[in-house]
């Protein structure tokens, strides 16, 4: 009975270490996506003002294609 009772309490211990293992991968991998969208932003915002006598009417027409 002992045998059985520290058995579970190991295996009750592996399951939430590989749960936590798992859950900071996962949060690792959402940070990156969300730095890969900033430097993306920030590029095309880049670009977007770079380009030579951008008017406010080409400035409105980029914003509502989303593009700005």
């Amino acid at each position: 009975m002992l045998k059985l009772g520290f058995r579970l309490i190991v295996m009750a211990g592996l399951c939430s270490a590989f749960y936590c293992l798992g859950r900071s991968q996962a949060e690792i991998k959402i940070v990156k996506e969300q730095v890969e969208v900033i430097k993306y932003v920030d590029r095309k915002r880049a670009e977007i003002h770079a380009r030579p006598n951008v008017s406010r009417d080409e400035l409105l027409k980029l914003m509502r294609a989303g593009q700005l």
